[in-house]
């Protein structure tokens, strides 16, 4: 287990899957993560043996259950970085775990999340429909339903734990939506962001796509008298 006092916590990536970068305290909460950060030559055993897939994780990983109390002291924590994490909580397990990174992060520190936009799903469903619907009767196809599949399969559907590992989606967010519920749990600066545009110096390592991505900050003490005022 990592040693996970705060001088070394400043750089905290939760639900980090098989993104593992050097400086930074890879946090994951799926059950390979557990087995490989918690019984490693059980892991390795049953990797050998062929019953377990291969995987990134290791020893060196953390396991954190995320829907309780986060292991970092209060103002503790200078980032904390999100990647495809957000979707796999129901949309209270969402608050919880953002009120959490809330409470761990210094002030000034940041917060970075990138999740699946929801807005741009159903636009791209729009846009293949709406081309089919304006073709004659007998070119119409039904290829704009892939879409929809992919939402109840992935996201309103939940499969057995040992099919899906324990992922699958619950909630989906636009920028509309996760930045009104960051400001409202008390969160500064909050704006949607590029790709790889970030007050994180070494953003670059961690963010391996373009999603939608905001980034907002932990208020200081005068910025949150300044709000509350």
């Amino acid at each position: 287990m990592p040693d996970t006092t705060p001088s070394n916590t400043t750089k905290i990536n939760l639900g980090c899957g098989h993104i593992l970068p050097p400086g930074w305290v890879n946090v994951d909460g799926s059950y390979r993560a557990w087995l490989a950060s918690r019984l490693p030559r059980i892991d390795r055993a049953l990797t050998a043996c062929r019953i377990l897939p291969k995987t990134e994780f290791n020893d060196t990983i953390m396991w954190c259950n995320l829907l309780k109390k986060f292991p970092w002291a209060d103002n503790s924590v200078d980032v904390i970085y999100m990647g495809e994490i957000m979707e796999h909580f129901t949309q209270e397990q969402g608050r919880q775990v953002l009120e959490n990174s809330l409470r761990v992060l210094k002030p000034d520190g940041v917060l970075r999340i990138r999740v699946p936009d929801n807005a741009r799903f159903w636009r791209n469903y729009l846009a293949e429909y709406d081309a089919i619907r304006a073709k004659p009767r007998d070119q119409q196809n039904r290829n704009h339903e892939r879409w929809t599949h992919m939402f109840f399969r992935e996201i309103c559907t939940n499969p057995s734990k040992f099919g899906s590992a324990g992922y699958y989606h619950k909630w989906m967010y636009d920028d509309v939506s996760l930045i009104m519920l960051l400001e409202e749990l008390g969160y500064h600066n909050v704006e949607r962001m590029p790709f790889h545009d970030s007050r994180i110096d070494d953003i670059t390592v961690i963010e391996e796509r373009d999603d939608l991505i905001v980034e907002c900050t932990k208020p200081t003490v005068q910025q949150a008298m300044r709000l509350a005022a």
